[in-house]
């Protein structure tokens, strides 16, 4: 009888034992369920390439011919530098929907007008986004940013140029795991030029800039 008191004494202590044991342990580290792409989550890869449509710059004056229709597609890359400062560069290119025959002989170009622009980005506030629960991350957010633009158009056989340095505001975000949207518009100043970039002064041009695009980007 004593000796099943002592056996049932040394099962208790055993037991107290590993429940103090499995209570104090540390916990195992929860297995990742967000894909790294995923809206609101930052990304390890510090290079996005993307293409898309440019709706900002589907309807534009296209001059004597009055408001044309075009298909702008745009390509563009941006460099993560930080987690909140990017480079990025961009090109345009307005793809004549409806091509008009002239009486001098071929048609209008296939490509009468684009774009070309570098710049860099800086995504601001993330902290306060992540702390709220607003779309943060790599290449996500609110951004200002300072660009360096040029306008380009075809006219006559002859290449014009625009070329300004803008200030933005935008605003990037991922929808769902390959696609972005990519909002901004600025203002901005350049030499006077030819091309049609905005409103000619005497000392020269005040360039504005409005840009929307859906892109496919990973």
């Amino acid at each position: 009888m004593r000796l099943s008191r002592t056996f049932l004494s040394s099962l208790l202590i055993l037991a107290s034992t590993a429940l103090s044991h499995g209570q104090t342990a540390p916990a195992a580290p929860a297995e990742a369920g967000a894909h790294p792409d995923a809206p609101g989550e930052a990304t390890s890869r510090s290079l996005l390439l993307k293409v898309g449509l440019s709706a900002g710059r589907a309807l534009r004056w296209g001059g004597y011919e009055g408001w044309v229709g075009r298909a702008p597609v745009s390509v563009a890359a941006e460099y993560a530098l930080s987690p909140r400062f990017t480079l990025y560069s961009q090109l345009d290119a307005d793809i004549s929907v409806l091509r008009r025959t002239t009486y001098d002989g071929p048609s209008s170009p296939l490509v009468p007008s684009g774009a070309v622009g570098v710049g860099g980005r800086y995504y601001y506030n993330q902290a306060g986004r992540a702390h709220t629960g607003r779309a943060h991350g790599l290449f996500v957010g609110n951004y200002v940013g300072l660009e360096l633009h040029t306008e380009l158009e075809r006219y006559n056989g002859r290449l014009r140029t625009g070329p300004s340095l803008n200030a933005l505001w935008g605003m990037q975000r991922r929808l769902g795991r390959s696609f972005l949207v990519d909002f901004n518009a600025g203002i901005g100043y350049g030499p006077n030029s030819a091309a049609t970039t905005g409103y000619r002064t005497a000392a020269g041009t005040i360039a504005t800039q409005f840009n929307l695009g859906v892109y496919f980007g990973r």
